[in-house]
């Protein structure tokens, strides 16, 4: 089990995080060990579960994760935070990254980019 990267996905959207999860769930080395559609549950939600990984939509139902990004960071810094978001607008992306963010990557993107993305903050 330790070699298995456990990932909290905080996603308001309540039909793709019921993609997501099964999906990160199916690859050998991943686990969706928790989810929300709130910013404020994602500290509590990391620490509980040993999260190493957490995908953020940028807008959950409390607000921007934005605001609460680099405080998650501080708090928990060896917790990589991967913003999946339906922007794709390049200031956000910079300010998600100056925030703290370890990648930024656009929903309409292909499932195996975000693997790929996981796996590789995971390992840093």
């Amino acid at each position: 089990m330790n070699d298995i990267i456990r990932i909290v996905v905080a996603e308001d959207n309540d039909d793709l995080r019921a993609v997501l999860e099964p999906l990160i769930n199916a690859e050998h080395d991943m686990r969706c060990v928790a989810s929300t559609t709130h910013g404020q549950e994602v500290g509590p939600l990391v620490a509980e579960h040993r999260a190493q990984v957490a995908i953020l939509d940028i807008q959950l139902r409390d607000g921007s994760v934005l605001a609460r990004l680099p405080a998650l960071c501080g708090d928990h810094p060896s917790i990589r935070f991967i913003i999946h978001s339906g922007h794709s607008n390049p200031e956000l992306k910079r300010k998600a990254i100056e925030a703290g963010a370890a990648a930024f990557l656009l929903k309409s993107g292909d499932i195996d980019e975000l693997i790929a993305a996981i796996r590789s903050v995971a390992a840093r």
